[in-house]
């Protein structure tokens, strides 16, 4: 007893595979050992159907002996020493553990007893079971290929608890001789061995005749065939991060071939462009499971094209894409109503000229309409409003981790691009959203852990903390309103392609684009999935025409078209309360508001400002003329409500709506409301600082001042620190010279009315 209590319990140390698998088990892709071995991480469990082959060809009395076979090993003992050489071990499926735990080592008799020692004590200290499954993923299967697991996709395509009995039969033989039997050479010796095994089945009833007959037909398994590579960047990053391990990963297996192949046939559509990668994520909402990953498109001739780079995990500049959550926000703190207007004219910073996709400018636009347009102008204004520092601290707390700089760093610039993120995290902030309304639809509650990233492991799952809150960034309510927003049918970023779309209802979907379209991004979102995707190069190439639109939408929508459609969410009324607006300012309705209708808001809406732009105006009897006290008595007046924009908003919106009515002019002798300004500067903006750069001569450049009046035709005169300069008419839009320093510029209409503005040069070295 004593020598098989010292003898070494067998371990196997060699390198593993890295395998990924799918959530039902199939292989999604793996990564051979650092040996250059195809050794898959042992199973759970031996498939019956090998496991009856083989202990039906190895060892019959498998489970019924101590880990020795005494009869085998005394006819093994004969059988040697008639030949004069070992050409029989005897051995157990437990001694051949043992002797494959030692290495390919000559067959001794020195050897033999150690492995007899080491099977008597793994037969005292490991189940039956536990032997078996040893064996199995330890055995040589021919060539480079170890292991029931890797053999069975080697040779079957196939997951060993899916092979026939054909193929267990052919599998079961090859350890005893993988040399011998190699699949693709010695044919008629497999195929001999492997139907007499067949027929020792039939025998012992673990096969009718008729399963015989058609496994004695079935093709014998030939050259060792790739292995499956459904997800090729997902299977990089686990062998960088888990090399040697097996993942069972959330991934939905016919979902993911099916996103693969959407993915790589837009591709090849884009080439025509030079556009030469894509990736798409779709996320289940209510687990939060990854069902499909493609890091990149992988069709042939991309290798020089960064067909490598795993786009999911990578950082690219965000574009337009985070527009919602700060309309979201800003619904959240009550700063914004679904259809507030907002500025949109001619807007310049210093270094930063924002611009709507289609440079064109409508003076004021509904914030819902702003965000389904996706117009750059009024989400910058927006976001000057809410401020860079808290919209950062609301992208950190929805899931974005990316963001680390200070607010500084980006500036206004953070919601058109400034800041970079991933897929990755780009799904999962939308992924956590919807599962907050969902839940909250359903629930009438908040789940703190409900805001994660995505999961692709079910131990990453067990992990996730979840406990109620009402603390959350943002209420079901504020999401509900900007998935609204984005489920309009509108025109996103360009006017080319966005009615193809409108046949895919319940999806609300927002697209963007990077500065010199680099960068196309899409992401929709049902109660049940999120759908994102990006299209460009993973070089950061700029390629004309490149847009969220035209590049990345199709995919995502053909992916839309692959998933199962649901009900849409269902409006959480806790967090909402209906408010009285103003139907043309989309304000919350004053006293001077003429026509009013109630809107769904969040509850913080109620703290928002009164419409300030409708006021009440006096007109005389014909309401041709403004009149005041001053000039005509009071009961000759018509006092009527009116909206008026500012000057610069109002030059701008009467283009593009002609119902829109300016104010009449004054009548002769009265005196015009000076507390209502008539003209506006566009830039330079009061309290602005301007960094002026040197031209090649060293000279500074100049500025170009723009003013707007509310009567075009009125002639401007300019003052730049009360001097003189020039006048404009119509185009009011002058060049300044202005040295380093403090400045006031002035302009005075032909009726006295006044306009001022101070700002500061900064010169350029």
């Amino acid at each position: 007893m004593i020598p098989v209590l010292v003898a070494p319990m067998p371990r196997f140390t060699a390198p593993l595979s890295t395998v990924v698998e799918a959530r039902d088990g199939s292989l999604l892709g793996a990564r051979i050992a650092d040996d250059g071995q195809w050794r898959f991480p042992p199973g759970e469990e031996v498939p019956e159907k090998f496991r009856k082959a083989i202990l039906t060809f190895e060892d019959k009395y498998f489970f019924y002996h101590p880990g020795i076979n005494p009869v085998a090993i005394f006819r093994a003992v004969r059988d040697n020493i008639r030949s004069g050489e070992i050409v029989s071990g005897g051995s157990t499926i437990t001694m051949q553990v043992a002797r494959l735990s030692r290495g390919n080592r000559p067959r001794t008799y020195g050897g033999k007893i150690i492995e007899i020692f080491q099977a008597l004590k793994m037969e005292v200290f490991k189940s039956k079971k536990q032997i078996l499954r040893t064996y199995a993923a330890n055995a040589p299967f021919g060539g480079n290929i170890v292991g029931l697991d890797a053999a069975a996709w080697r040779y079957a395509v196939k997951a060993p608890a899916d092979i026939t009995w054909a193929e267990a039969a052919a599998l079961a033989v090859l350890p005893n001789s993988p040399s011998l039997v190699y699949p693709g050479r010695n044919q008629e010796t497999l195929a001999g061995k492997r139907n007499d095994l067949l027929r020792k089945l039939y025998e012992r009833k673990y096969i009718d005749s008729l399963t015989l007959i058609l496994a004695m037909d079935e093709p014998l398994p030939g050259e060792p065939i790739p292995l499956p590579s459904l997800a090729p960047h997902l299977t990089d990053l686990y062998y960088m991060t888990q090399r040697g391990k097996r993942i069972r990963t959330t991934i939905d297996q016919a979902i993911q071939e099916q996103t693969a192949a959407i993915v790589n046939m837009h591709q090849k559509e884009l080439s025509a462009n030079l556009i030469f990668n894509a990736a798409a994520l779709i996320v289940d909402v209510p687990s939060g499971e990854v069902l499909a990953y493609a890091g990149n498109s992988t069709n042939e001739g991309l290798a020089d094209h960064g067909g490598s780079v795993d786009i999911v995990r990578s950082l690219r500049s965000t574009g337009s894409i985070l527009k919602p959550l700060l309309y979201a926000g800003m619904q959240e703190s009550g700063e914004l109503l679904p259809g507030t207007l907002v500025p949109d004219i001619p807007t310049r910073f210093p270094g930063f000229t924002p611009k709507n996709f289609d440079e064109t400018y409508s003076g004021a636009v509904p914030a819902d309409a702003a965000l389904s347009q996706s117009l750059n102008i009024p989400a910058v204004s927006m976001l000057r409003t809410y401020t860079s520092e808290r919209f950062l601290e609301l992208l950190a707390l929805t899931g974005f981790t990316t963001f680390n700089k200070p607010a500084e760093h980006y500036g206004l610039s953070l919601i058109l691009g400034g800041g970079e993120t991933s897929l990755w995290e780009l799904a999962g902030a939308y992924a956590s959203l919807s599962r907050v309304l969902g839940r909250h639809s359903k629930e009438k509650r908040y789940v703190t852990g409900d805001y994660h990233p995505p999961m692709l492991t079910q131990e990453e799952d067990d992990k996730k903390t979840t406990h109620e809150d009402e603390n959350l960034p943002l209420s079901a309510g504020s999401i509900w309103l900007t998935y609204e927003a984005l489920r309009k049918v509108n025109r996103p970023e360009t006017e080319a392609g966005w009615q193809y779309f409108s046949s895919t209802p319940g999806l609300a979907w927002k697209t963007g684009t990077s500065f010199g379209f680099r960068d196309a991004w899409a992401v929709g979102t049902t109660p049940g999935y999120v759908i994102a995707v990006w299209a460009g190069n993973a070089d950061g190439e700029g390629r004309p025409g490149l847009t969220g639109v035209t590049a990345a939408a199709p995919v995502m929508f053909d992916l839309a078209g692959i998933m199962k459609p649901g009900e849409w969410f269902s409006p959480p009324l806790e967090s909402l309360t209906a408010i009285e607006v103003c139907r043309e300012s989309g304000h919350r309705a004053g006293p001077d508001c003429p026509e009013k209708v109630e809107v769904l808001a969040c509850i913080n809406g109620l703290r928002t400002e009164a419409c300030p732009w409708h006021t009440i105006v006096h007109l005389n009897r014909s309401r041709s003329r403004q009149v005041n006290a001053g000039c005509v008595p009071a009961s000759e007046m018509i006092n009527e409500p009116w909206f008026i924009l500012p000057p610069a908003m109002e030059y701008f919106y009467r283009q593009k709506h002609p119902g829109y009515r300016p104010l009449p002019p004054f009548a002769p002798g009265c005196e015009p409301d000076k507390s209502r300004p008539v003209m506006e500067f566009i830039y330079p903006t009061s309290g602005i600082r301007i960094f002026i750069p040197r031209d090649h001569t060293g000279e500074l450049t100049r500025v170009i001042a723009e003013a707007v009046h509310r009567n075009p035709s009125e002639k401007l005169f300019w003052h730049l620190d009360e001097e003189y300069i020039t006048s404009t008419t119509f185009i009011h839009q002058t060049e300044i010279f202005a040295s380093p320093g403090n400045h006031r510029l002035t302009i005075v209409d032909e009726s006295g009315n006044m306009a001022t503005c101070s700002f500061m040069i900064i010169a350029g070295t």
